[in-house]
């Protein structure tokens, strides 16, 4: 039986699995009620008709699949997004939160080591022969090569060489954008021929000298002052570049707020950050008491600048309720699609994977000073999907699908019954083990949750009708 949502505000509400849909839904005493005109009997017993004439009551177990079709994971490749490159684990900071640093315990050592030219070489040969290939089916594709450290600055002399050898590479529809993530150390010495290649810059730093505190030098030294002059140095000197091409990244710990960065940022440089949480994957587990002293919510965070009255948040906090409540609507109102196959064949039996992982390089792929090539700068480095050594590239698309079978295999059972499956945010890479060593989901939403989970939605929506106007007509999704 379907278990009824009842919303802060009092009304009801049913959820279908079967269709992925929410219908406001008269109480079960107006249903019962001996006063009911016939019309109104005629109304309900018509739509209970047509409910369940539409499968409206029916729980779907949703049909997953674990294995990934090789030349699926071929066709990402040869229409990929974007090109990470560590070019060096070296760095001239010791930010105490780094994903680098003792808090963690899932990457390989830090050796101060630099990535080679040729170990690069090899993988842009080797996409390029994909790019050039039949799998390509991508029109005028703008491919993002992003420079990765420690702090990519430290070896400028490999930046320079794969800017200049992707420059010289012509393959019809396709353009290379650049992007470097610094911590603007080294910026002055740099910034000329980063402003003459046009060259995508993202700065770290958290808000002020007091919010800055866990950026600190080898010798544990602050290092607000030097990036502070530096990022004034570049917008001064090339006002233009620095208006189009720089952004800045804040991490939120406790030393700092969303309220505290979102300011400073925007009072002093007129550009508004992205703010990113500690990362919680991989925590050391010595350091996890440490961890969670240092670790804020970012929510939690924008609820206090709200609640403080903040002239600066409101708005920011108003656009993140609404990208939240924006997901929500395009996974339960029954009207939006994901995917082709969601609309085209949505009476057929679709399959989706568990979790929300991306499919392999489907987003991106990262290669790493030690040769290792990864979905992702955030997955965890015991997790190649292939290497680059030795003067050759191995990245077998049928080891690449045995990971992620051997990944999914013990979670799948869990999703299908989880009432967010078509809805999710976990990647699987992500997901901790009990003390067992089995892999367990602490987002898991059984039926149980069904009220607590959509009431907070449908009230925000039943409060503020006019989100569904905006969202509807406003909000562009990428």
């Amino acid at each position: 039986m379907i278990q009824p949502v009842i919303s802060k505000s009092g009304y009801t509400y049913i959820y279908s699995s079967y269709i992925n849909s929410i219908l406001l839904s008269p109480s079960e005493n107006e249903y019962v009620d001996i006063d009911m005109d016939k019309n109104a009997y005629e109304y309900y017993k018509q739509k209970d008709f047509f409910l369940r004439e539409n499968n409206f009551f029916e729980k779907k177990i949703p049909n997953m699949e674990i294995e990934y079709d090789t030349s699926c994971i071929e066709s990402e490749l040869a229409n990929l997004n974007q090109l990470l490159i560590e070019v060096t684990d070296e760095c001239n900071l010791s930010c105490k939160y780094c994903s680098y640093g003792d808090l963690y315990s899932n990457q390989d050592e830090r050796n101060r080591g630099k990535q080679e030219f040729n170990n690069v070489k090899i993988l842009i040969d080797y996409l390029i022969s994909l790019w050039k290939s039949y799998r390509n089916i991508s029109f005028n594709n703008t491919i993002n090569i992003g420079f990765f450290g420690g702090e990519p600055l430290v070896n400028m002399i490999l930046i320079e060489k794969i800017i200049n050898y992707l420059n010289a590479v012509k393959i019809k529809g396709i353009t290379f954008v650049y992007n470097l993530t610094t911590n603007a150390i080294l910026l002055p010495k740099y910034m000329n021929y980063l402003v003459e290649n046009d060259v995508h810059l993202l700065i770290s730093i958290d808000g002020s000298k007091q919010n800055n505190i866990y950026r600190v030098k080898k010798e544990g030294k602050e290092s607000f002052d030097i990036v502070f002059a530096n990022i004034k140095k570049l917008k001064d000197n090339h006002p233009n570049y620095f208006d189009s091409n720089v952004n800045f990244n804040s991490v939120l710990h406790d030393k700092n707020s969303v309220d505290q960065i979102y300011s400073y940022i925007k009072t002093n440089f007129d550009k508004t950050p992205y703010i990113s949480e500690l990362n919680r994957n991989g925590i050391a587990e010595d350091k996890k008491e440490e961890f969670n002293r240092m670790f804020h919510s970012k929510e939690d965070s924008i609820k206090q600048a709200v609640n403080c009255g903040s002239s600066y948040l409101k708005e920011i906090a108003d656009d993140s309720h609404i990208v939240q409540l924006d997901i929500f609507m395009q996974s339960y109102f029954g009207n939006t699609y994901k995917t082709i196959p969601d609309l085209f064949f949505q009476d057929k039996d679709i399959k989706y994977f568990p979790t929300s992982t991306c499919v392999p390089f489907s987003k991106k792929i990262f290669l790493t000073v030690q040769g290792k090539i990864l979905p992702c700068e955030k997955v965890g480095q015991q997790y190649p999907l292939g290497y680059v050594r030795d003067g050759k590239i191995n990245l077998d698309s049928k080891e690449v699908k045995q990971l992620y079978l051997k990944l999914y295999t013990p979670i799948v059972d869990k999703c299908k019954k989880c009432l967010l499956w078509k809805n999710c945010e976990i990647c699987v890479f992500y997901l901790p083990k009990d003390e067992e060593g089995q892999t367990v989901c602490p987002y898991y939403l059984g039926n149980e949750d069904v009220n607590r989970y959509f009431s907070t939605y449908i009230y925000a929506l039943e409060k503020h009708p006019d989100l569904l106007d905006r969202i509807e007509n406003e909000i562009l999704i990428d």
